[in-house]
């Protein structure tokens, strides 16, 4: 019976939780590959192959501290191939049941020896509602969830609040079997607590702080002996090493390691490590802006870099964060004495020695949620310089902290100024009313999405001064035909950053190609060969514009040289077929025709065909005998 009205109080929250999820990201399931999705899914033969995938890597893209993450791009390649509403499928998937994690683990903690006795228990599952729904439906989740390879994020914090939750459970196991130092329905859940923890910790990096939370946890709202404490925690904190060792043994040496640790930071810039951190601190509170007011999202943030403490917006946003952070732990102070004896049933709280001010012990989840935004965001808002300051996506593990904070506060709040009849609906409403608005706003954002075009204008919109934007402005035109477009916007990212990468370049240079522009693109193909000399797609592209302009000497040199790097794309053998052709050497044309229909490209094949048939007549002699 106590099993069936526990499955009553929940089922219908979680079912509200799944419904508006749902409906907030219906509109995403035809979202295009974009950005980072294409060199790791798209084109990676590591995803493209089970068999690669588990072999030894000598091509494509592989992370090993995130081998959990590619494996389940590997898995939907392989049941879907590059359909990508298998891929958002799975996306939506692990975001819902994060967001009932969210909600589990909230109204879990409602349970603990700190909060059980609070005056918001009685309502504990109203409040737990509450922040599962905005972590589902708030705008600031749809990078993490509509952009592709960022299931990343999303994946981690599965597991990392999976692990948590099994943790809780553990605890509230053993203290429920006070005369024992282990049970056995505890040692089953702290071996998934662990289990769980090294998931996370091999799809993302950011999961090196788990075993941390649960120290904050522990610390917020378990009570007892330290010593017996830490015995509990030691099993989670004997993962510590986990996220270092890959990352130390993804790399051949300690050289390649240092490599590409300055690769990252190259790539952010000329930032320091401590100009990175100095411009964290603002970052941060772009953050806080974007849970309070998710307005101007934007997938490429030309976010400024500081590099002097006492500037304005630097000075301010880190006097905030400590104002923050100093009241976490005042609020701890508060009510360290705040917790109820363990006697009794009726929800309390207490009155602080010395004061007349009662405070709350669910408080504690306040202060919980500010510090667990503070160290979740620590991995990657700190010293190591990362390609991009700022990013949506890099919110989502520490927005639970933060949902679960406003949770508690705004129905403190209600209970405080509503008779206690009352309370129950007052939450009830204003939580619809909150996820009704986030929902909304979600919806639309992803519809920005839904369109590679509408996406990479409204990142040139907000970031005009930014070039990476218009580059994949121009590339997505360019699949769609639409080449004037696609001109002016990469002529546009060139003029902003003529140092920019070589797809810039190679871009144009095949907008230029279709627009019977081949001789203005053979300089900007050998500018972006010379800008990364292993850059494949702009040698391909160039023999394409070689044959344009019926320069097929060059053509068959320039691709037969590289066919040791090239020889797997089909491109490459249609041109120098063409060029063969051209040539009249039908043997050698035919034989990359041969190659050509090995590969599921029936119009390349056809054209071949076509060009060897009309230069039958340019046979040698012994060929027509």
């Amino acid at each position: 019976m106590e099993a069936i009205s526990h499955y009553r109080q929940v089922l219908p929250a979680i079912l509200l939780i799944l419904l508006a999820g749902g409906i907030a990201y219906a509109n995403t399931f035809q979202v295009p590959f974009v950005m980072d999705d294409t060199y790791v899914i798209a084109s990676n033969p590591v995803i493209q192959d089970l068999q690669n995938f588990f072999s030894d890597h000598t091509e494509g893209d592989l992370y090993p501290p995130r081998i959990l993450g590619y494996l389940s791009f590997a898995l939907n390649h392989y049941f879907g191939g590059l359909n990508v509403v298998g891929y958002h499928l799975v996306n939506l998937s692990i975001h819902l049941f994060t967001a009932v994690l969210a909600f589990y683990l909230t109204r879990l903690t409602f349970r603990t020896p700190r909060l059980r006795m609070s005056r918001l228990a009685p309502h504990a599952n109203l409040v737990a509602l509450l922040a599962g729904l905005l972590f589902v439906v708030h705008p600031v989740q749809t990078q993490a969830v509509t952009y592709i390879v960022q299931r990343m994020a999303s994946m981690t914090t599965m597991f990392y609040l999976l692990s948590m939750a099994l943790y809780v459970k553990s605890r509230l196991a053993l203290d429920g079997e006070k005369e024992k130092i282990f049970s056995r329905k505890g040692l089953i859940l702290t071996a998934g607590s662990v289990g769980c923890a090294i998931l996370a910790m091999k799809t993302k990096e950011i999961a090196f702080t788990l075993p941390l939370a649960a120290v904050l946890y522990e610390a917020c709202f378990f009570t007892g002996d330290w010593k017996r404490r830490l015995l509990n925690l030691s099993p989670l904190l004997a993962t510590l090493p986990v996220v270092p060792i890959s990352v130390l043994t993804s790399t051949p040496s300690k050289g390649q390691l240092l490599a590409d640790l300055s690769e990252k930071t190259l790539a952010a810039g000329t930032l320091s490590r401590m100009d990175y951190l100095l411009t964290q601190f603002r970052v941060m509170v772009t953050y806080l802006r974007l849970l309070v007011l998710p307005v101007n999202q934007n997938l490429d943030y030309d976010y400024p870099h500081y590099s002097r403490f006492f500037t304005p917006p630097v000075l301010l946003s880190f006097l905030l964060l400590i104002a923050m952070f100093s009241l976490a732990m005042y609020i701890l102070w508060r009510t360290r004495s705040a917790s109820p004896s363990t006697g009794g049933d009726a929800p309390c709280s207490r009155t602080v020695p010395g004061s007349s001010v009662t405070v709350d012990p669910s408080l504690r989840l306040v202060s919980f949620g500010l510090c667990w935004f503070f160290l979740t965001l620590a991995v990657e808002s700190s010293l190591v310089p990362l390609v991009d300051v700022i990013a949506e996506h890099r919110l989502y593990l520490p927005s639970f902290g933060l949902f679960a904070a406003f949770s508690v506060a705004l129905s403190l709040v209600i209970v405080k100024f509503s008779g206690s009849a009352g309370v129950p609906r007052l939450i009830l409403g204003m939580t619809l009313l909150l996820s009704f608005a986030f929902g909304f706003a979600t919806y639309q954002r992803n519809d920005v999405w839904g369109d590679g075009v509408s996406l990479w204008q409204d990142v040139v919109a907000k970031s005009p001064e930014k070039a990476r934007g218009y580059n994949n402005l121009g590339e997505i035109l360019n699949r769609k035909g639409r080449f004037p477009e696609a001109i002016a916007s990469l002529r546009r990212a060139l003029e902003l950053d003529p140092f920019f990468k070589p797809e810039a370049y190679h871009n144009l240079g095949y907008a230029y190609i279709m627009t019977d522009r081949s001789s203005e693109a053979v300089p900007l193909l050998k500018t972006a060969i010379r800008i990364d000399p292993d850059s494949t797609t702009a040698l391909v592209i160039l023999g394409m514009a070689y044959n344009q302009l019926r320069l097929f000497p060059q053509t068959v040199a320039l691709l037969e040289e590289n066919l040791d790097r090239l020889g797997k794309i089909v491109e490459v053998h249609y041109h120098l077929g063409v060029a063969y052709a051209f040539l009249g050497d039908v043997d050698a044309a035919r034989r990359e025709l041969e190659i050509v229909s090995q590969f599921d490209r029936p119009e390349m094949k056809a054209d071949l065909i076509r060009l060897l048939n009309m230069k039958a007549s340019w046979r040698p002699s012994r060929e027509r005998n």
